[in-house]
């Protein structure tokens, strides 16, 4: 393939990759950061931010299909649209120290932007929450906030979730393996 041809294919990628949501992340996903990283007083670096859009996920589950994984993760992203990931590190010498209450406080800012909390957790200095949304009955949206000393990691996850947890349930049963 001449230089020409790379470079016009390359060009169509990167178009593709910038007008499909990928790099950057949503609104409401700032939205979200914005508090969480506004409410806990500290300074915050960002690690990085991305997010993937359908194209950057269909390449995904093409060199997936090359590997030799016994998982089905090709079949499971297909089932993603988007995803969302940031991880902000604290650059203050304050600790964090997540409350119940602020974990309260946070899963009422949440429900009041359309989010159902179904794990909530405190522990000395980690709070974890993991926020659902659904539409006509069936689960779309994955929202999880953690925020440690170290750090804040976001991630928010889009797609026909509720076949995402069939595959798995399929393929695995209720037999899940858990980190001792």
């Amino acid at each position: 393939m001449n230089q020409r041809k790379i470079k016009f294919v390359m060009g169509i990628l990167l178009v593709a990759l910038l007008s499909t949501g990928c790099i950057g992340v949503d609104r409401g996903f700032k939205s979200i950061r914005d508090y969480v990283l506004d409410t806990s007083n500290n300074q915050f670096e960002k690690e990085f931010e991305f997010s993937f859009g359908s194209v950057s996920i269909t390449m995904a589950e093409l060199v997936m299909n090359f590997t030799d994984i016994d998982e089905p993760i090709d079949e499971i992203l297909s089932e993603i649209h988007n995803l969302q990931v940031g991880i902000y590190n604290n650059n203050s010498d304050i600790k964090i120290e997540p409350s119940f209450e602020e974990a309260k406080f946070l899963t009422n800012k949440m429900k009041k932007a359309g989010w159902d909390c179904i794990v909530r957790s405190v522990d000395r200095n980690e709070m974890t929450a993991i926020f659902i949304k659904a539409h006509d009955d069936e689960l779309n949206q994955l929202y999880v906030i953690s925020v440690n000393n170290e750090e804040v990691v976001l991630v928010e996850i889009l797609g026909n979730l509720h076949k995402v947890i069939e595959i798995a349930i399929r393929e695995k049963g209720l037999d899940f393996a858990m980190n001792k």
